[in-house]
């Protein structure tokens, strides 16, 4: 599936990205007004030789990046020697009030067996889209 991917190691290895949605383009007006859909993606797959967990954090937060909402989905692990192919976890951010400014999404994990070198958790395919209820175009955020 994919061509590009952010891979952990032994240690939890983590990215993350803020977004700040007036450079984005979206008003403080249009979101505290429209409070549009956000919604998040991600996709990661475990190696099948070694053991890994992945993690996942989006926090809408306002204006002097104090939390308004969260996802953090319990950690998802993978034993070694399974078969498992690319995942995605999405979720859909609704009703969550005025206020919204940056969203901050951080992503990763690690191997739990401490293998020296890359044998974590592999993500790719992040994305971040703003869909108002009434217009349902969208601005996408991806990161790899």
């Amino acid at each position: 599936m994919a061509t590009k991917c952010f891979v952990t190691s032994y240690e939890l290895c983590l990215k993350q990205q803020l977004i700040d949605l007036k450079k984005e383009g979206y008003s403080d007006a249009f979101m505290d007004q429209m409070q549009p859909h956000i919604k998040i993606s991600d996709w990661y797959a475990p190696r099948s030789d070694c053991a890994s967990e992945y993690e996942l954090c989006v926090e809408l937060l306002d204006q002097r990046e104090n939390l308004i909402s969260i996802f953090q989905p319990d950690k998802a692990l993978f034993l070694y020697e399974n078969d498992e192919p690319w995942c995605q976890m999405t979720h859909v951010f609704k009703d969550y009030g005025p206020g919204v400014r940056f969203i901050r999404f951080t992503q990763g994990g690690n191997d739990t067996q401490h293998w020296a070198g890359w044998y974590g958790i592999r993500v790719t395919n992040s994305s971040v889209e703003i869909c108002p209820a009434k217009e349902r175009s969208h601005f996408q955020a991806t990161h790899t």
